[in-house]
Parts: C-alpha cells; structure tokens; sequence
C-alpha cells in the first residue's frame, strides 16, 4: 500500500521509487502484483504520463487512510510497551483540571511514563495521528468527526475579554446585547472555512451579527489582539485567573453559553493506559459537576 500511495501522489514511477529508496523495476512488479490481486486496473500508464483510474482514485482514498491508521497502531502499541502517554491540552482547558488529574493518574500508574504537550485551540491533527493519546479540549460530542470520540468532563461560564480601555470594561456583568457593536476574535475551525457554526448560532440566536475580526490559535494571540483594539473574544472563566493582564479586562456575560472541558482521542489510542486516565479524568470532574449543578439548582 505504502508503494501504491507513493505512485498515485507521484504519478511517475521514477520519482516514487527514488521516494521508497527502491529499485524502480521491484517498484513496477509490487504494482502490478497489487492489481493482479485487486482484479482491477489501478494505473493508466503510457510513455509518456501516468494516470490514476477510478478505481485507482478509490484506493488512494482508503490507503491513505489505512497507512494513517497503520501509523496509529504502531505508535499506540510501541507507547504501551514502554509505558508512556502523551496527554495533551488546549490552552485553558486543562487548567482546571489537570493538575489533579495527574496526580490522580499517578496514584494508579505510577510506573507509566506521563507526557503533556499544549495543543493549537481546536486542532486535532496530533490525536488523529497518534502523538497525542488523549487530549483536554473544548469540543462536542460529534464537533471532531467519526474518528474522534469525544467525552464532557464539566461546564464552564464564559466571560468577554476587553480591552482595558474599552467602555464597557469597567461593568460588574453585561449581557449579549451590550456586545452587538462588537466585532469578535474567534478560534480557527476544524476543516471548515468560516466562523465556528457553535459560535455563529449563539450570536445569532441573540441578535447580534456575528463579526469576525480575526482568527487566533492560541490564548496569547487572543489576548494580544484584543488588547490592541482588532475585537473583543468570549473564552472561558479561567483564562481571567490564568492568563491576567493590564492590557485586558474580563466581565461575565450573563446570557452566554458555557464553555465545556472535554477528553478527545481515537479508538485506536484507547489501550489501558489512556482508558485508565480518562477514568480518572471523570473521577477528578465528578466533584466539579456536581458543584456546578447544585449552584445552577440554588435559590436567588
């Protein structure tokens, strides 16, 4: 498969052999074999040009993926072996959290080997190929696609973060409608162009346009570009203790949706280990839902 790929993104023969580090001749029969096997024509060659049939573009499609997966479970199984994982973590979403998740995680596996990489905001590429066992995020069940399972940890309340100067930074709480002038700094989107849809239904929902002013990956480039005047960004109440800064004012939006902490990783990364962690993940969040159900249940 990995010889077919490496033809059908080349379509010449010579460069994909010089690509393997193989003969192209052993390149030329290990294709023909495929096809024999197959029962289809995969390649259109001719002296001058290769083309790839529909049947070849099928299969360009699906070993693609198969070498992806391939690629998962080896890193998966030789990370079991050695008795590491990698967690990894969207700027503020594992603030609250993971501290004593890790601590927690030690208590059971003490003699797992714990890695923690900080993750571009709603990028997944690192859990889909492997390097990332599981991950604290902010997405949905269903955001991330079928590959990716995704798991609600706790809710969070949301805040706008303003510049310092702004009017409006100096108000106890304010409400979607105070921001309707407002042009917004959001996250990049998970292969679709454009404002995030979650976003872009909560603004539209109360009335409010939904400018974008820019994209940001991370907190910091948020942060940065709200302090210099390009918009305003709803993110979660833990950035105001994580992330302070003169330049920028946090103020509670009542009405807002909240923002969730959730564990994202593929079927293929679910071995013990990444089973045990995320089950101890739930334990740790299980105090902190309760606390947040039983204030939403409270009295005025």
């Amino acid at each position: 498969m990995q010889y077919f790929v490496a033809v059908a993104e080349e379509l010449h023969f010579g460069r994909a052999a010089a690509r393997l580090h193989i003969a192209q001749p052993s390149l030329s029969h290990e294709i023909r074999r495929l096809e024999q096997l197959l029962g289809v024509t995969l390649l259109e060659r001719t002296s001058r040009r290769v083309e790839l049939t529909l049947a070849g573009r099928v299969l360009l499609d699906y070993g693609r993926r198969l070498l992806a997966q391939a690629d998962r479970v080896i890193r998966g199984t030789r990370a079991a072996g050695a008795g590491r994982l990698t967690v990894g973590f969207y700027g503020s979403a594992a603030s609250t959290l993971l501290p004593d998740v890790l601590h927690a995680y030690g208590d059971i596996c003490p003699s797992v080997e714990v890695s923690v990489r900080e993750l571009l905001l709603d990028r997944i590429d690192e859990v889909l190929n492997g390097e990332i066992d599981v991950a604290f995020t902010r997405l949905l069940p269903g955001q991330a696609g079928a590959d990716i399972e995704v798991a609600v940890l706790i809710h969070e309340p949301r805040l706008v973060a303003l510049p310092a100067a702004h009017p409006l930074a100096a108000r106890d709480s304010l409400a979607f409608s105070d921001l309707r002038a407002e042009s917004f700094i959001t996250n990049p989107v998970i292969d679709s162009p454009g404002p995030p849809a979650r976003w872009l239904a909560e603004q539209q929902r109360h009335g409010l346009p939904g400018r974008v002013a820019a994209e940001a990956a991370s907190i910091q480039e948020i942060l940065t570009l709200v302090a210099t005047g390009r918009g305003v960004c709803l993110v979660p109440a833990p950035v105001a203790c994580h992330y302070p800064r003169a330049d920028v004012s946090y103020v509670n939006v009542a009405d807002a949706d909240p923002a969730v902490v959730s564990l994202a990783w593929t079927r293929e990364s679910a071995r013990p280990e990444a089973e045990a962690f995320i089950a101890a993940a739930r334990r740790v969040a299980s105090p902190h839902t309760a606390e947040a159900e039983g204030a939403a249940s409270a009295p005025d």
